[in-house]
């Protein structure tokens, strides 16, 4: 029961510091025409984020500021960071996002990660080492990867990208018409080739966010506790969590193309997730 109440206290706390940041940067745009579950579905996306941060504050092998560190970078950086990147590159699909207002999709999940986290770890003791239940460090060390094999998996998230975005994302009417204006679908090339009239560096460009996702996930491959069945599986889960905010509506995106997005982003990230835990620990 004492444990129970810890969470529930923890719980509180995190909305609280959720709700806190909207509040003094409220969002400059509303909702029209909100999903009856909509409010269900941001108890439950609450929920998934503040499991996450609990979840890695108690099985990454670190304390104090290096779990601090890691825990912050880790969910705002996979969460907010790596979507809203994205948001930016594509902002002239979505017009209503001001410059002010796209900073603060950065800042508001940021604001929530770096006052939450430290109070979570103090609650759960994590702020000082335990050295009885810490796990050997050579044994964590083994799990890494080499820069060839950063390499290689930015360019196949290139190819994952591409891939999941046509024969997924594309495939829906909506998502056409929101991106490009009209329902027209020239193909897999054809659409390649449209698309690089419009975003001539789409092809570094992403093949940087690979980057960014191993090198900001990295960590879990690096300090997580458990087997290698629990880092590659956490590696699945954590990097397809990032979609899980498309369940909530938003003033940004019609909900045909958000829940499209969600079933592509979900299956892609959490393909690449399986590649770089395998990767990772396949000499573990």
């Amino acid at each position: 029961m004492k444990t129970f109440l810890k969470y529930v206290l923890l719980f509180f706390i995190f909305f609280t510091l959720v709700v806190l940041p909207v509040v003094f940067i409220p969002v400059t745009l509303t909702v029209e025409n909100q999903s009856d579950y909509n409010a269900h579905m941001i108890v439950l996306f609450l929920l998934i984020q503040f499991s996450t941060i609990i979840y890695l504050i108690k099985r990454l092998n670190l304390w104090g500021g290096k779990l601090f560190f890691s825990t912050v970078i880790i969910f705002w950086g996979l969460q907010t960071f790596m979507t809203q990147v994205e948001t930016w590159y594509f902002r002239d699909a979505m017009p209503a996002i001001t410059n002010s207002e796209l900073l603060n999709l950065f800042l508001r999940p940021l604001i929530t990660a770096i006052t939450f986290v430290p109070l979570a770890m103090w609650i759960l003791g994590k702020w000082k080492q335990n050295v009885e239940r810490s796990a050997p460090q050579t044994q964590l060390n083994r799990s890494t990867l080499q820069w060839k094999d950063v390499l290689w998996l930015s360019a196949t998230y290139v190819i994952i990208y591409f891939v999941f975005g046509f024969f997924v994302a594309w495939q829906f009417e909506a998502v056409r018409l929101f991106y490009s204006g009209s329902t027209e679908n020239a193909g897999f090339i054809g659409q390649i080739q449209q698309t690089l009239q419009t975003k001539s560096f789409i092809f570094p460009f992403q093949f940087f966010r690979g980057f960014l996702w191993i090198m900001i996930g990295f960590p879990i491959v690096m300090y997580l506790k458990g087997s290698k069945k629990e880092k590659i599986l956490a590696c699945v889960i954590l990097y397809s969590l990032p979609a899980i905010q498309l369940i909530v509506d938003n003033p940004f995106m019609p909900q045909p193309v958000r829940l499209a997005h969600l079933l592509e982003v979900s299956t892609s990230n959490g393909l690449f997730g399986l590649l770089i835990g395998y990767v990772s620990t396949r000499k573990v």
